[in-house]
């Protein structure tokens, strides 16, 4: 609720609890009164019509605290229809995110497997290095890699989620360092 409705909310509770307060000192007043001379009926007269006029400002003051509970809780319920209504934009924005994230983390699989791979020798000549064929398939493979990061971080940063494509950009980038390194390797 903005702070504005809530203020005239708050208002018109103040100002009721203010008459409030008023006609119960009056009340009070005016039953206490002792009627044992003419001044004290006077007084006590006079508190009655004090009463009357505190009933009517009472009165008035309720009214007005009926209307701020109503525009409250008005405001609330076109809220509350707001809030559900964004609820499936939400809802897709997750599912979006969850898919572009999982399209990354297929990536990463895939470059830590690969990784494994030369790591263990399994694609190496002799003395540790890649050989040539290995080296360009590596190569072939890593860039391949880096065009689909590449194609992600652009899904990602169309769907506005800039967080994901400056991950899945970093990737591409790595990825290009590598392959173009394998390529070079490859060709010698």
């Amino acid at each position: 609720m903005p702070k504005q409705d809530t203020s005239v909310l708050v208002d018109a509770a103040a100002a009721f609890d203010s008459e409030l307060a008023n006609y119960t000192r009056l009340g009070k007043l005016f039953v206490s009164t002792p009627l044992a001379s003419v001044k004290h009926l006077e007084r006590a007269n006079g508190t009655l019509a004090d009463i009357a006029a505190c009933e009517e400002r009472l009165q008035t003051a309720g009214q007005n605290l009926v209307q701020a509970l109503a525009s409250a809780r008005l405001a609330q319920e076109q809220l509350a229809k707001e809030v559900v209504d964004h609820v499936p934009v939400v809802h897709g924005r997750n599912k979006q995110l969850h898919d572009l994230m999982g399209e990354l983390s297929a990536v990463a699989v895939e470059v830590g497997a690969l990784n494994e791979k030369i790591q263990a020798g399994t694609t190496t000549g002799e003395g540790g290095n890649p050989t040539i064929v290995d080296a360009q398939g590596l190569s072939s493979t890593i860039l391949d890699l880096s065009m689909r990061a590449e194609q992600l971080a652009n899904r990602a940063r169309s769907a506005e989620l800039e967080e994901l494509a400056t991950q899945a950009h970093a990737l591409h980038q790595k990825l290009q360092v590598i392959g173009k390194k394998l390529a070079i390797a490859g060709q010698s």
